[in-house]
């Protein structure tokens, strides 16, 4: 039932919130602003000894949290050759991981491919969520389409 609950919250404060591809990463919050949240998605590369796994780097700002915090990547990557074959796979921070101070933070997460090997120059959709319950909004995402390229 929790999770139910936290799945509608976040769904719900998502609604609206996809930054665009060209967004800048996030600054840092203004000194009124102890609410501040945002999240920018920067490469997605392959990596090149282990073609499941792909490295997505993300820029975050958030305030400091009086709940759970988390940062959750996702990546989805249909075979342009076989429309039946999808590679897909995402990876969520603990919260204990999560600096929530109103500085922007860097982070670099692997995402391992569930079911095939991610395939160089084909699209794909990559998804990053910060969430920050106990504050309004809770959450922010940024979601963009990109070619995976071998780094």
């Amino acid at each position: 039932m929790q999770r139910w609950i936290v799945l509608t919250v976040l769904t719900s404060a998502l609604t609206g919130l996809a930054a665009p591809a060209h967004a800048a990463a996030p600054t840092a919050a203004p000194a009124d602003d102890a609410s501040a949240i945002a999240v920018t998605l920067g490469d997605v590369v392959i990596d090149p000894k282990i073609p499941s796994k792909a490295r997505v780097n993300v820029s975050y700002l958030c305030s400091v949290a009086d709940g759970a915090r988390s940062l959750t990547v996702s990546v989805e990557q249909q075979d342009p050759e076989d429309s039946s074959s999808k590679a897909f796979g995402s990876s969520r921070t603990p919260d204990t991981d999560i600096v929530c101070d109103g500085t922007v933070q860097q982070r670099q997460l692997l995402v391992q491919s569930k079911t095939v090997n991610w395939i160089p120059g084909a699209d794909a959709v990559a998804i990053a969520t910060v969430s920050n319950i106990g504050t309004t909004p809770s959450a922010a995402a940024d979601s963009r389409q990109v070619k995976l390229a071998v780094g």
